[in-house]
């Protein structure tokens, strides 16, 4: 697997772990995304794989969520 594939396989994964986590707590996209401050359509990229969540995007979410950022990753 080359650089590029690594990076879009993680980026997969994170998306993934923040749709986990938002249905494991039962709150909805809309919900999420008032609370950071974002629409649930940009939500819905975020956890479809379509836009990248950036590292500070990605500590809000984790504070959001109530889990630590390396919860997200496949090592965390």
């Amino acid at each position: 697997m080359n650089e590029q594939d690594s990076e879009r396989h993680i980026n997969a994964y994170i998306c993934t772990k923040v749709r986990e986590r938002r249905l494991a707590l039962g709150i909805s996209q809309s919900q999420l995304g008032a609370a950071l401050g974002i629409s649930y359509q940009q939500l819905q990229k975020y956890e479809a794989g379509k836009n990248r969540i950036g590292a500070a995007k990605l500590w809000i979410i984790a504070h959001q969520l109530g889990v630590p950022v390396s919860w997200f990753y496949p090592d965390g």
